[in-house]
């Protein structure tokens, strides 16, 4: 299990209660950027982050590559990627570096879609959520033989009606 989260905003309650929740369980917890703390801050053990637009460490990469559940994800924040109107430009880069599935933020808003054969993933944002959903979440993404399945939670830890998705696998 993977787990993503993104656009904490100076919440680190947020941060530790998810990495509490899942630090032994998970096989990568991902933060998609805008944390605004800094690359040495110890909340940042055991989880893999890249750098927001309102991050101002430059300790973080803009993005990366990581390897779980035998697949590679292509993970950054997204403002580079121009992704408030195509997800096309993070898919491409994904595609570029082998990863059948990219992660990103920015948007604080959840998202699932696949785009030019990647499975693109926002996890909504753990502190300022926008849109349709106005509850604070983050993603989880179990990987099966023939399919992804992404399922949204809160910050209780409960599946959020209507943000669970099964998406088959065509990059395996």
């Amino acid at each position: 299990m993977i787990i993503i989260m993104s656009d904490s905003h100076g919440e680190s309650e947020a941060i530790a209660n998810i990495k509490t929740k899942y630090q032994h369980d998970a096989s990568l917890i991902i933060h998609c950027g805008d944390s605004e703390f800094p690359a040495t801050d110890a909340i940042w053990q055991g989880i893999s982050v890249v750098r927001g637009n309102c991050d101002f460490d430059n300790g973080f990469p803009e993005s990366t590559v990581l390897t779980a559940d035998g697949i590679s994800i292509f993970a950054t924040h997204g403002h580079l990627y121009n992704v408030g109107f195509t997800l096309s430009h993070l898919a491409q880069t994904a595609t570029e570096n082998h990863c059948p599935v990219a992660t990103f933020g920015h948007l604080h808003t959840p998202i699932v879609r696949v785009e030019e054969g990647v499975l693109c993933i926002n996890p909504g944002s753990v502190a300022q959520p926008r849109g349709q959903y106005q509850t604070k979440m983050y993603a989880k993404l179990e990987v099966t033989p023939d399919t992804y399945v992404i399922t949204y939670l809160d910050l209780a830890h409960q599946p959020i009606d209507g943000l669970a998705f099964e998406v088959p696998r065509v990059n395996k």
